[in-house]
């Protein structure tokens, strides 16, 4: 597997006319190209030796519910025994009884439902770092000076992929947050000056207090010489695009019972995630802001507005109105959320235009010879290439002081301009989400 030393040609480009139009003696922070990026499950080697030593000693567990005291103990705060088994997924796109799938965590190299490499093994896990480096260097090459990261262990694992100059933090540092497995960051290249990081620890609440979602990080860059109060996020997957508060329907009539719990539980722990996200969107309304990452959410696919035949609350009201709290419980097999509003979507809340300033615009993606860009990950079965539920969101003060590029979404793809990473049962594969990246130029005479 080749990976290019320089970016894909569209982004260099975009990033290098920012950079030209406003003269050659305007410093960096004037314009600079801003990324949200998965990395998947990412762990320092020292981490993934520790890791995959407990699972292997634990027989790789599946099921945490029936873990031994010194099992629970072996393996908290570690990532779950089958991720990163280079499997089919979701595993219905599979249909096999070899080897018990997909009820086991690991399976044969042979197995006829893997897509690529078994990750628990150091040598195969070592390339996906060698891959995700070499990414993170072409970003570098192209301009990119700040980067949001989601799925990292903490900060030493970000270190193991950053280029010279650059400096990460996540929230695994930060107080008050749960020791989970996976965490976000944010990675940036001196000089910048990322300052004021602070956990968003009401994101992780899940309502259940042996089940913390991962915490937001808040941080302030300064763009073209203002601040901007910035939000990364990683919220609960699973819910990608149904009705929030009423997910089921007639289509979901097959459904198991388990699949059916599992959707519930799903939707109700992202609805319940909603208000606190609102909660900041609404706290810093009055400033420049951007939210950036990993919403496991198809915002753009989401109703847009309040009309007779794309009504967004079940009760008719105005999403200007305030979205209320929830509480959740467990009901038999599954999570129900309570709420005091029940709405069907997540964007149209966020972007209800109160307080004043409560206005997002999405990044969209750019177009190539007449086709949106997309994350592609050529020769899998399973659906490995996240295209819609990564986002970079900014309000519309901010919009109001940049140039169009930055609502232009660029999505990289891992091989060579213009030619998608190839997966095959013996590739190590990186992530299953690539770089998503919008340039932030400022709307203002160059320097003399």
């Amino acid at each position: 597997m080749r990976i290019a030393s320089l970016a894909p040609r569209h982004l260099l480009t975009r990033v290098a006319v920012a950079t030209l139009a406003l003269g050659v003696h305007v410093a960096w922070a004037q314009s600079f190209a801003v990324a949200s990026w998965n990395v998947g499950w990412l762990m320092d080697a020292a981490t993934h030796a520790r890791w995959a030593d407990a699972c292997r000693r634990h027989d790789w567990p599946t099921n945490p519910a029936t873990l031994s005291a010194s099992a629970r103990t072996d393996l908290a705060g570690l990532p779950y025994c089958d991720v990163h088994n280079g499997m089919t997924f979701p595993r219905e796109r599979c249909a096999s009884e070899t080897e018990g799938w997909p009820r086991a965590a690991r399976y044969s190299a042979s197995h006829p439902c893997r897509d690529s490499a078994d990750l628990a093994d150091p040598t195969a896990y070592a390339r996906k770092i060698d891959t995700l480096r070499a990414m993170f260097a072409r970003l570098d090459a192209a301009g990119v000076r700040v980067v949001a990261l989601q799925e990292v262990f903490d900060a030493a694992a970000a270190r193991a992929i950053l280029p010279p100059h650059w400096s990460v933090a996540t929230t695994r540092e930060l107080a008050g947050t749960p020791a989970i497995a996976q965490h976000v960051g944010i990675a940036w290249r001196e000089p910048a000056v990322v300052r004021d990081l602070r956990a968003v620890t009401t994101l992780a609440a899940s309502g259940f207090p042996d089940r913390p979602l991962r915490p937001g990080l808040a941080f302030t860059v300064k763009v073209g010489g203002k601040p901007v109060r910035v939000l990364v996020v990683h919220l609960k997957a699973g819910c990608r695009s149904r009705d929030l508060d009423t997910p089921l329907g007639a289509r979901d009539a097959g459904l198991t019972a388990v699949r059916r719990d599992a959707v519930v539980t799903d939707c109700a722990i992202l609805r319940y995630q909603l208000p606190a996200l609102e909660a900041w969107v609404d706290a810093n309304a009055s400033r420049d802001f951007a939210l950036l990452g990993d919403f496991n959410r198809a915002l753009l696919r989401e109703p847009v507005a309040d009309s007779a035949t794309q009504r967004i609350r079940a009760d008719g009201s105005a999403t200007s109105t305030p979205l209320g709290t929830c509480s959740i419980a467990r009901e038999g097999g599954r999570a129900t959320v309570h709420c005091t509003t029940r709405t069907r979507a997540m964007f149209p809340e966020l972007n209800d235009g109160e307080p004043q300033g409560a206005i997002l615009w999405r990044a969209r993606p750019m177009r190539v010879n007449g086709k949106a860009v997309r994350c592609t990950l050529a020769g899998t079965r399973g659906n490995l290439a996240q295209n819609d539920i990564d986002h970079i969101l900014i309000g519309a003060s901010l919009k109001a002081r940049l140039t169009p590029a930055a609502l232009a979404l660029d999505i990289v793809n891992y091989g060579d301009a213009g030619t998608p990473l190839s997966i095959d049962p013996a590739t190590a594969l990186p992530s299953d989400h690539c770089p998503h990246v919008v340039t932030w130029t400022p709307r203002q005479e160059p320097r003399p």
